[in-house]
């Protein structure tokens, strides 16, 4: 196992998913993506790389800060840390972030709901464990 991508929702408890993606990292020597996913970022086509970075700090300066925060508090604890952050429906974000980065494994947080919670409200594990080729590790999250 040389990749773990572990996605993790800021606005909620991620300590769990924090602890086991790193856990996973360190007994494997694998490297460890950070990834949130928004709903919609700022309209970048044509854009320069330094626009665009712009654009997104000013639109998600706090996730992203959050962010890269986590990723070099993990990785100053000796463990190969980066963060992404992507843009859509998080369920297939993941997959598709997941499949580009060769990723081995996915940890992602599971609040325990019913799979009729999960039908009627919607929630990103289900999608994942369903679309995903990798490895998936649900993990305990409690609010």
């Amino acid at each position: 196992m040389k990749t773990i991508f572990a996605a993790i929702d800021l606005g909620s408890n991620v300590e769990n998913i924090l602890d086991a993606a790193k856990e996973l990292a360190r007994t494997f020597d694998a490297e460890l993506i950070l990834a949130t996913v928004e709903k919609e970022l700022p309209g970048t086509e044509g854009a320069e790389d330094d626009l665009v970075k712009d654009e997104l700090t000013e639109a998600y300066g706090e996730d992203v800060h959050e962010l890269q925060v986590l990723a070099d508090n993990i990785a100053a604890e000796g463990i190969d840390c980066r963060a992404v952050i992507l843009e859509g429906t998080t369920a297939l974000q993941i997959i598709h972030a997941a499949n580009d980065l060769k990723a081995d494994l996915i940890v992602i947080g599971n609040n325990g709901h019913s799979p009729i919670y999960d039908t009627l409200i919607g929630g990103a594990a289900p999608g994942v464990v369903h679309l995903a080729k990798q490895k998936v590790l649900l993990v305990p999250v409690n609010d």
